[in-house]
């Protein structure tokens, strides 16, 4: 995959991206545990996991050192 360059990145609609992402992720988590009988929905989960782990590399690499405590808490 190309290395996306730091400086074409609008950080602001990457950080936009990342919060939706994080609620798609708690709507399919609470599906999840209120209808625990569809098969299919653990496997749309952790792609959103993955999904949200590749995205917080970007946003770590697209944000100043000093703004950026995404994966140190």
């Amino acid at each position: 995959m190309p290395e996306i360059s730091i400086d074409k990145v609008d950080t602001h609609k990457l950080a936009r991206v990342y919060i939706a992402l994080a609620l798609a992720q708690d709507e399919a988590k609470r599906y999840a545990w209120e209808q625990p009988a569809q098969p299919g929905l653990l496997s749309v989960i952790n792609s959103l996991d993955i999904t949200a782990g590749l995205l917080e590399d970007a946003l770590q690499n697209a944000l100043p050192e000093k703004t950026c405590h995404l994966r140190q808490q």
